[in-house]
């Protein structure tokens, strides 16, 4: 009994001891570490790039990016017409379907003539006559004229013989009254001859002009039943069918012209000032076909709830490969620029409110560049102003300033 009691007794101490034994060692460590620490607290601590000033620093070197800009478009058709009628009768026949290409003047709709052949040949014969009645006239004129003008001269020599008589004594004054008399209503006759016939010839030339104005109107109504296609281009509605009456400006198709093709596109605030007019881009649609085009139009103001600016392109679509209001990828062209890809968490704002970040130079002093970004992608930022080569912080810049020195 008394053997077991001391075996207990001697197993329980050990325990004991082997216990204090590591406490005091542990202590005995922290004790130490905290003398070395004490003894020099400015020593760097290296953790995977950190220095005591606790900023990290990766080398960053330049790339030639692309500055094309990528955006998303929607076809539009360059011409879109709705041809209508402008004179009356009944189709007599259509040379077309909905969904035909059509070339320019090419016959498309024929009205029925009506009585309009018989009005032109009529109103034909007027002119005819009226232009006869016009030399007439011109003839009539001339002859009665030329008689007066004889009459004048008889009168004048009657007169002038009146004169002689009574200067020598021979003839009393009542012959030469007469002849005065005489040569006075001839010469007022002519002046009579000339009012009447310019009347009649105002007359003549005015019915002359009516008539031909009738003949052009007749001409352009018969031109009007002969409807031609405007433009090149597709019949996408057809309203009408043969044996219809119709009246001036009944709708009879409409026909659109996808050649060229225009794309319509929204640029933002920050790229409207990279594009003008004549710059170069790439359409593409669903279907993979691409397109050479340029811009031909750039809105002047901004959509006031986007705050975007409406773009044009035309592009050649003689394969009428492009349709109108598909979604269309444009590409933009712009030229090769020299930047930095760099996380956008390392970027600085100085107290002047100049963007930035900060580097280290060849003798490990903190600087700072200002930054122009120019592109962000999904896993960084294109930043220009940089050297080719530069050592950028990309941890812990918040603990340095510019001007401080940073120990490797």
């Amino acid at each position: 009994m008394k053997s077991s009691i001391i075996i207990s007794t001697l197993i329980f101490l050990a325990v004991i001891g082997w216990i204090a034994s590591g406490q005091i060692t542990k202590v005995n460590a922290q004790s130490e570490n905290e003398t070395k620490t004490s003894e020099n607290p400015n020593e760097d601590i290296k953790n995977d790039g950190y220095s005591s000033n606790k900023a990290e620093i990766k080398t960053f070197t330049f790339t030639q990016i692309d500055q094309s800009i990528e955006l998303q478009g929607q076809t539009i058709y360059n011409k879109k017409i709705d041809v209508k009628s402008e004179t009356t009768g009944n189709i007599v026949k259509i040379n077309f379907n909905r969904g035909n290409n059509v070339n320019k003047n090419s016959e498309l709709i024929k009205i029925s003539m009506e009585n309009r052949i018989e009005l032109l040949n009529s109103r034909k014969k007027d002119l005819e006559r009226l232009n006869k009645e016009l030399k007439l006239n011109e003839k009539n004129k001339n002859n009665l004229l030329s008689q007066n003008k004889e009459l004048i001269k008889l009168y004048e020599i009657e007169y002038a013989s009146a004169k002689q008589l009574i200067d020598k004594g021979l003839s009393s004054k009542s012959k030469l009254s007469l002849a005065s008399f005489n040569l006075a209503n001839a010469k007022a006759d002519q002046k009579d001859i000339e009012i009447k016939f310019e009347s009649q010839l105002s007359n003549i030339e005015s019915q002359i002009a009516n008539v031909k104005s009738d003949l052009k109107n007749i001409e352009l109504d018969i031109e009007n039943t002969n409807i031609t296609a405007p433009f090149d281009g597709i019949i996408s509605e057809k309203i009408v069918e043969i044996s219809e009456f119709i009246t001036p400006g009944n709708i009879l198709f409409t026909i659109i012209d996808l050649n060229p093709i225009k794309v319509q596109g929204y640029l933002s605030e920050y790229d409207v000032n990279k594009v003008q007019i004549g710059t170069k881009t790439i359409i593409e649609n669903s279907n993979g076909v691409k397109k050479d085009g340029k811009i031909t139009f750039i809105s002047p103001s901004a959509e006031t709830s986007t705050r975007t600016f409406e773009i044009t392109i035309e592009a050649d679509n003689s394969d009428l490969s492009f349709k109108s209001g598909i979604t269309t990828k444009i590409i933009i062209e712009g030229s090769e620029l020299k930047a930095h890809k760099i996380p956008p968490a390392i970027l600085t704002l100085l107290d002047d409110g100049t963007v930035g970040v900060k580097a280290v130079d060849k003798d490990k002093k903190v600087i700072f560049f200002p930054t122009l970004t120019v592109k962000d992608t999904v896993d960084g930022m294109w930043v220009t102003g940089l050297p080719d080569t530069v050592d950028l912080i990309i941890t812990g810049q918040e603990y340095v300033s510019i001007g401080d020195n940073i120990s490797d």
